[in-house]
């Protein structure tokens, strides 16, 4: 019996990754380093807490959890600005999930280091349609502390480009995909389409705070590799998981939302502990950039 339980918690850290997580944004959300700041570097730091952690559709602790992420980008050099962003990202279970036997309350259960190379400053050059475009790949491991598991190693990129309408906000699609190269889940893919929308409602609500308002909308689909193989080694072949609806209102560096999950093929992402348990989940947080 524990070396199933064994089984399933190392299957479920292989497969909980930051994919509905500010990691997977972090390094195709920061602007645009203008050429007249005078910053030496750029951090941006903040906090989600939320109701479940889902990766994928498929859940992976159905209580409280905290995701603090820190981006450190804009390193100057003198004239020369590094074209790479830094980022920490990990997830502590504030509530232990049962059905996992290595979840701790208070303990981080995930930890996932980058280092993105941020090519979209180059794009303009290619073509000047492309202004505007973010491109950013990079290498990430995904560690699990506590899990008798080792770490994942990915090839993430990630194309982003924003687009402002004057007095209706901005419109954002993106697209990125994952691609593990070695760890428990090396094979597996992961491909994501999102469009997301955000708009100022109105400005100096409070003290000075702008109340923001955003939405999204984005699809996974993915493939099956490493542990995803059953006990007579049958690999199923991957599909489209899920989809979530995202809303969020904002005040200042503060933010409360909630999140829609949708299953597409039950086939891909089955009933369960580790698979969709969760429609709903609610999410609040603060972030701030200096």
């Amino acid at each position: 019996m524990k070396s199933s339980l064994v089984a399933s918690s190392l299957a479920v850290a292989a497969l909980c990754v930051a994919g509905t997580a500010r990691a997977e944004e972090a390094a195709a959300a920061v602007e645009p380093i203008e050429p007249e700041d005078t910053a030496a570097v750029h951090v941006w730091a903040g906090v989600d807490f939320k109701s479940a952690y889902t990766a994928t559709g498929a859940t992976c602790n159905d209580g409280w959890v905290a995701q603090p992420c820190v981006d450190i980008y804009g390193l100057k050099f003198g004239e020369f600005v590094l074209p790479m962003t830094f980022e920490f990202w990990g997830n502590i279970d504030l509530e232990r999930y049962e059905p996992d036997e290595f979840s701790t309350a208070g303990h981080f259960q995930e930890i996932d280091l980058a280092a993105y190379l941020n090519l979209g400053g180059y794009l303009k050059y290619i073509a000047e349609d492309l202004d505007g475009t973010t491109l950013d790949v990079g290498y990430v491991e995904y560690d699990y502390p506590g899990h008798d598991a080792d770490p994942d190693h990915l090839i993430h990129t990630i194309v982003k480009y924003k687009y402002n309408v004057d007095g209706v906000g901005a419109f954002t699609p993106k697209f990125q995909a994952k691609y593990r190269i070695a760890g428990p889940s090396e094979g597996k893919c992961e491909y994501n389409f999102e469009l997301a929308y955000g708009a100022t409602i109105a400005k100096e609500v409070l003290n000075g705070w702008d109340l923001g308002f955003s939405l999204s909308a984005d699809a996974w689909y993915v493939t099956t590799g490493g542990m995803d193989r059953d006990e007579e080694g049958y690999r199923p072949e991957g599909g489209w998981a899920c989809s979530y609806l995202t809303a969020k209102v904002s005040l200042g560096y503060v933010y409360v939302g909630v999140q829609r999950i949708h299953r597409w093929e039950e086939d891909v992402l089955e009933d369960g502990p580790w698979g969709y348990d969760k429609k709903w989940v609610a999410i609040t947080g603060i972030e701030y950039e200096f």
